[in-house]
């Protein structure tokens, strides 16, 4: 997470909950886990986790869930939000260099983090290392945009994505059963205009050879 990343998430980590609502919501979550295909007692982690509004979501759904982030202001958040569960973990630490062994994970889980990594192709590796042999990794983020002014508010690094850069990307992080489609919903952003534009979402899934 660059430097304006970690500035921007510091100042919005209290009201996070409330902006991140407008843009993914629950049914779009819990769509996209459900597509992951977990196996039973699954050991998952949600890169990026935020205030932990996917790691909620996956709680359910494994034995165990770790959370990371970069943001020690949104981890603060976080662990308020998910006090009520028992097996989940959060620790502070950037996307792209994971404190878990190689091949110790059921599942990874990226929302809304890879337009922040500084090398996405390099991130998604560092998700794959994570896996063991038929893992899923499953990415929700925004395709390619023009909203240039999410560079300067909310410090993208990246507008959206392109589908074909993501299946380039799973398959050099040696990933296969590659699936880039819809996500069951829309982003809705707000520009400085006030006007609300929808923004399209993929999911992303592939599983470890």
């Amino acid at each position: 997470m660059t430097n304006n990343a970690q500035t921007y998430f510091a100042s919005v980590a209290g009201q996070w909950d409330e902006i991140r609502s407008g843009y993914f919501t629950e049914h779009m979550r819990d769509s996209a886990i459900n597509k992951a295909a977990l196996p039973k007692n699954a050991i998952v982690a949600d890169i990026g986790t935020g205030t932990g509004f996917v790691a909620a979501g996956l709680a359910s759904k494994a034995a165990k869930v770790y959370g990371f982030d970069a943001s020690a202001e949104m981890l603060e958040v976080a662990r308020r939000n998910l006090a009520g569960f028992g097996n989940i973990e959060l620790q502070q630490a950037p996307g792209d260099s994971i404190p878990l062994p190689n091949s110790s994970l059921d599942g990874v889980f990226a929302n809304m983090y890879l337009h922040h990594a500084p090398d996405p192709a390099a991130a998604i590796r560092e998700m794959a290392r994570l896996l063991k042999p038929g893992g899923v990794l499953c990415i929700t983020d925004l395709d390619t945009h023009n909203h240039e002014w999410q560079r300067e508010q909310m410090a993208d690094l990246w507008l959206g994505f392109e589908r074909d850069d993501l299946r380039r990307w799973f398959a050099e992080a040696s990933l296969t059963q590659i699936n880039v489609d819809c996500a069951e919903g829309t982003c809705n952003a707000c520009g400085p205009d006030g006007v609300e534009e929808p923004l399209s979402i993929f999911v992303a899934i592939g599983r470890k050879q």
